[in-house]
């Protein structure tokens, strides 16, 4: 198979969030391995091991004494707010002829038309979700946006992807597009927006936490 990194893992016999503050000081990271129907397994990784996982969309093979080898796919890398170090993974088991769904991250290649025409080029969607084999699980999806013209989109449905590679998306939705430069006015509506967007997760936040000591 392609696009597999191997890894030695060891099983983690003390659980608890301070055993977890223990083993990384010790540069080693917690990590838990689930799968569909099956209990799931408290392990241990080398950061240095862990490292290796940072941007990794393909198989993850496991092996150790106790475990044998697995298959998994990584679900989650969990990072501390202050440091941005590794503090945990979440592992997921996958069966080899087992169709699953991953997110892949989207790149572009090439310099669109548009640019000389006073385009810019905008990334509306930076993942994608892709239905298909373990093995067929790409590192990263590849967009030539040297054909885009100013106000031209490419769209899912424009993608050309390998046999056995489904995306899971409406095909009108925009991956890239070109367009003239945001004035400044825009720039500070789009600001203002997000901002007015954020604003009632932050005032709900407090209320939630009262209802809770209630």
């Amino acid at each position: 198979m392609s696009n597999v990194v191997s890894i030695p893992v060891e099983k983690r016999e003390q659980l608890g969030s301070s055993n977890s503050r223990r083993l990384r000081r010790t540069g080693n990271i917690p990590a838990i391995l689930y799968g569909r129907g099956a209990e799931s397994i408290a392990l241990c990784i080398s950061a240095n091991n862990a490292g290796k996982l940072l941007g990794h969309t393909g198989i993850v093979e496991l092996t150790s004494e106790f475990l044998g080898k697995r298959i998994a796919i990584l679900k989650e890398i969990k990072h501390n707010s202050l440091n941005g170090k590794i503090i945990h993974l979440d592992l997921q088991v996958v069966k080899e002829d087992e169709v699953i769904i991953v997110p892949v991250p989207v790149v572009s290649y090439g310099e669109p038309v548009g640019l000389k025409q006073g385009g810019q080029l905008e990334q509306v969607l930076r993942e994608l979700e892709l239905e298909c084999l373990p093995s067929d699980v790409p590192e990263m999806i590849k967009v030539d946006v040297s054909g885009l013209e100013m106000d031209h989109a490419f769209h899912i449905g424009d993608l050309q992807l390998a046999p056995g590679l489904k995306v899971i998306g409406e095909k009108e939705l925009t991956i890239f597009h070109v367009r003239a430069p945001r004035t400044s006015e825009e720039a500070e509506s789009v600001e203002d927006s997000e901002a007015d967007a954020d604003a009632p997760e932050a005032v709900a936040a407090p209320e939630a936490t009262a209802k809770k000591k209630a």
